[in-house]
């Protein structure tokens, strides 16, 4: 029996310099990942995204809409509105949302739609300067879908 632990201790000890670096980098690299995504992505934020924090008088100035998310997706679904509109995202889903541009999951097609992660009750907002239809989604849950249509 000891013969069979010397021969798999043996073998264990004989793998080549090359693949002991490559299972080094393969963990490495998960482990950034995983680190990227659970702590520095949450930190960073969107230049395009604002928490609510505007002033009495500037709400004033702008047309506002609000966007409910609930569990069961953005209510209204579409939004018409002029240019110059600010729409108002509202997190009462119960969890992380996210509110980003389609295409998913890509989310190029407007990248000032990318407002990123909000908390249950948090709300994000956008101004919408130029005329065009808008599609967004939550990432986290691309069944819920939205589209702002601005003329």
């Amino acid at each position: 029996m000891s013969e069979n632990k010397t021969s798999a201790v043996a073998s264990y000890k004989k793998r080549p310099l090359w693949q002991w670096l490559l299972i080094y980098a393969v963990v490495a690299v998960v482990a950034y990942g995983l680190i990227y995504y659970f702590v520095i992505a949450k930190k960073t934020s969107n230049p395009y995204s604002q928490k609510q924090t505007t002033s009495s008088t500037q709400t004033e100035e702008l047309t506002t809409v609000d966007v409910i998310l609930t569990d069961t997706g953005f209510s209204p679904q579409t939004v018409t509105l002029k240019a110059g509109t600010k729409v108002n995202w509202t997190n009462k889903s119960g969890k992380t949302a996210t509110v980003n541009s389609a295409d998913h999951p890509t989310h190029l097609k407007y990248p000032a739609l990318n407002l990123g992660n909000f908390s249950d009750g948090e709300t994000l907002s956008l101004v919408f300067d130029k005329p065009g239809t808008y599609g967004y989604h939550n990432h986290l849950d691309s069944s819920q879908y939205g589209k702002i249509v601005v003329e």
